[in-house]
C-alpha cells in the first residue's frame, strides 16, 4: 500500500523536474532574444487584416466623411470647405495601419492647418459608433486611393528639414502641389544620392517629383 501511494508522487516529482528544466531552457532563450522585456516577438508591429475597399467606400459615405474630405475622382457631394485633407493622394503615402490610427486617434498625427483652437484635430471621434469591421474596410478603401490624371512629374518648392543620406532621403516642408498633394512635411527618396550634395537643412529648394515612384529627380536651391 505504501509503495502504491508514493509512486504517483515520485512520477509527479520527475515530471515537475523535467518541466522545470524545459522551462529554464525556454526562459534562457527568451532572455537572450530580448523578448523577456517586451513580452512580444522581436520586430512585432500592429497589423490589420485585409478589408473590403468597396465596403469601406460605403462606410465612408455612411459616416458622411465626404463633408470634410474631398476625394478627387469620386462623385461624393462635397461641402466645399476643407476641414480635412484631400484624400485621393493618400493611398501610396501610408501603410494600411496609418489610416486606422487616423480614425481611432485623430490627434496622433495632425497638421497645423487641421487643428482647432485647442490644438487638437477638428476631426470628430467615431470610436463609439464604428464597428471594428467598418474600420478595417474603411482603412482598406483609404489605402486604395490614388490620385487620378496627374502628370508624370510635378515641381514644387519647400524648405529642407533634414537629410537622411544613409537611406537616400530628404525631408522637406513644402507647400501645396496643386492637384496632387496638400502642403506637408514629408520624407522623399532621391533618384541619386548625388542630388543631396551641397544641400543642407534650412535650404530653400525647388524640386521635381516623379509622381509614380514618389522620388525626387531634380533639386535646385532657390533664394
Amino acid at each position: 500500500m505504501s509503495s502504491r501511494r508514493h509512486r504517483p508522487v515520485s512520477l509527479m516529482i520527475v515530471f515537475s523536474l523535467s518541466f522545470s528544466a524545459s522551462a529554464l531552457i525556454a526562459l534562457e532563450k527568451i532572455a537572450h532574444s530580448g523578448e523577456a522585456q517586451t513580452h512580444h516577438p522581436a520586430g512585432w508591429r500592429f497589423t490589420l487584416p485585409n478589408g473590403d475597399a468597396a465596403e469601406g467606400r460605403a462606410v465612408f459615405q455612411k459616416y458622411e466623411c465626404q463633408y470634410c474630405h474631398e476625394v478627387r475622382g469620386e462623385d461624393f457631394p462635397f461641402a466645399g470647405v476643407d476641414y480635412g485633407p484631400e484624400l485621393s493622394q493618400m493611398g501610396p503615402l501610408h501603410p494600411l495601419e496609418y489610416f486606422a490610427e487616423s480614425v481611432m486617434n485623430p490627434n496622433a498625427v495632425v497638421g497645423k492647418q487641421y487643428r482647432g483652437p485647442d490644438g487638437k484635430s477638428t476631426m470628430p471621434s467615431y470610436n463609439e459608433k464604428m464597428t471594428v469591421q467598418e474600420l478595417i474596410d474603411l482603412s482598406a478603401y483609404l489605402a486604395s486611393l490614388k490620385p487620378k490624371g496627374v502628370p508624370k512629374s510635378v515641381t514644387a518648392e519647400g524648405k529642407v528639414v533634414a537629410l537622411l543620406a544613409d537611406s537616400d532621403q530628404i525631408v522637406i516642408d513644402h507647400g501645396e502641389i496643386k492637384d496632387f498633394m496638400d502642403a506637408m512635411t514629408m520624407g522623399y527618396k532621391v533618384s541619386s544620392r548625388a542630388l543631396l550634395e551641397g544641400i543642407k537643412a534650412g535650404d530653400k529648394i525647388r524640386f521635381t517629383l516623379d509622381t509614380d515612384k514618389r522620388s525626387i529627380t531634380k533639386i535646385m536651391k532657390v533664394k
